[in-house]
């Protein structure tokens, strides 16, 4: 498989993350921490930025989709309370090289400059810029840009440059007119209508593709939404081509059948996988219900008569719609889940720990948790642990575990979730 295309993150002035280098990301990240501790602001960054890329703006309203994703963001809460506005926050995402670009275009770095002005209630770019490197810049780095946009030294709001890849030389182009109510990246075709190059002689246009390309797939699930009444009750329309659960997962009948189409060996995926759970299972599948509408069928050994989804317990198709997920011969090239363990028999939480490491063998996840039964079957994976843990109160960082930190106590015996459950400072959780 590819390796994770989200290399890293770092955040400055938000919320309340305080984080005094880059975390890079592997191909399983699990995060744990206590409530509070800044699990779901570090997966808002990731919303933040797939709605400034993805979102179609609402032209009848005047709302750019950079203004729509700033509002779910939280708008001017989204700076640290212990800093005075106006500020700036930084956000910084790292991507790998294995984007498809040219031999010259490796791990680009989007780096972007939120100014905040709490009394003007005025949230907008202070600064944008992508360019290239392996981690955070260092003062006196020199990376290549692919494109600065509003650059604060000098003062250039509204103005920036672009790279331009011509007959083996490079050059830049100076663009002028850029708002700071939109992000540069999604308006980069806007912002290049009237330039004298080809677009496929600029740098920042390709990486535009690939990046949208990518960032377009990333899916996030949390436990607390999907709507058990709603997956149980709805009959999705014939002909919709999702491939992806939706959040309250009520087109699984159609995802499902879709799945199915796509490879042949999904529906056997399922199977085992109901089987692991309820071993009786023999068959589960999608069929007609009325002229339009899709359902789900559920079929036991020696019961000549099909289950719904109606008469399973709440457990049952809660893991149906994790196994969907997490089978699916079409992953998300980042799946997001916070809190896959509620609902479930603690029975079932090696199964569940097994289909997770199975499908970040082959896209990235992250799994926040707060699930002692859960993590021991991560104990094998300590470092793709990641603890939120307090420095101040109100501020959180983030670290990794070892074997060299924990080694003595996995050989006493100890599992990865025992040390959660009684607290033990190194693996943090507890609130206090």
């Amino acid at each position: 498989m590819n390796q994770p295309i989200l290399k890293f993150i770092f955040t400055q002035n938000y919320k309340n993350l305080s984080l005094s280098q880059a975390i890079e990301l592997k191909n399983l990240n699990i995060f744990i921490g206590a409530n509070g501790s800044g699990k779901s602001n570090f997966i808002s960054t990731l919303k933040f930025l797939k709605d400034c890329l993805t979102n179609v703006p609402d032209e009848s309203r005047g709302i750019t989709s950079f203004e729509e994703a700033i509002s779910r963001f939280g708008n001017d809460r989204i700076l640290d309370n212990s800093v005075d506005s106006p500020a700036v926050i930084k956000l910084l995402y790292g991507f790998s090289e294995k984007l498809q670009y040219t031999s010259q275009i490796k791990n680009p770095i989007l780096d972007i400059d939120l100014f905040v002005d709490r009394k003007g209630q005025k949230l907008t770019i202070h600064q944008e810029s992508l360019y290239s490197g392996d981690d955070l810049p260092h003062p006196n780095s020199s990376p290549f840009y692919y494109y600065k946009f509003h650059d604060p030294k000098p003062i250039n709001i509204g103005k920036g440059i672009i790279s331009v890849h011509n007959n083996s030389e490079v050059s830049s182009e100076l663009i002028s007119k850029i708002p700071t109510n939109s992000l540069g990246l999604a308006i980069i075709p806007k912002l290049l209508e009237n330039s004298k190059h080809t677009l496929s002689s600029i740098y920042a246009y390709r990486i535009r593709t690939e990046l949208i390309n990518f960032i377009s797939q990333w899916q996030f699930y949390n436990a607390n939404n999907m709507d058990l009444h709603q997956i149980r009750n709805s009959e999705p329309k014939i002909g919709g081509n999702d491939i992806y659960l939706s959040t309250s997962g009520n087109n699984l009948p159609l995802v499902f059948e879709n799945l199915t189409q796509e490879n042949i060996d999904f529906e056997d995926s399922i199977n085992n996988a109901m089987k692991s759970i309820l071993p009786k299972t023999r068959r589960l599948r999608s069929i007609r219900s009325g002229r339009l509408s899709l359902t789900l069928e559920w079929h036991f050994e020696d019961i000549k008569e099909p289950f719904y989804l109606t008469e399973m317990s709440d457990g049952t198709v809660r893991m149906l719609c994790w196994a969907t997920i997490l089978h699916s011969p079409v992953l998300p090239s980042l799946l997001v889940i916070d809190e896959p363990e509620l609902g479930l028999h603690v029975s079932w939480m090696p199964i569940l720990a097994e289909w997770i490491k199975q499908a970040a063998r082959k896209t990235q996840i992250i799994i926040t948790t707060h699930s002692p039964d859960l993590l021991d079957h991560f104990t094998d994976s300590l470092e793709n642990v990641y603890c939120f843990y307090s420095q101040d109160k109100t501020h959180f960082s983030m670290k990794t575990l070892s074997h060299e930190i924990l080694d003595q106590k996995l050989e006493e015996g100890w599992q990865l979730g025992d040390l959660y459950r009684v607290g033990d400072p190194t693996v943090g959780g507890w609130p206090w």
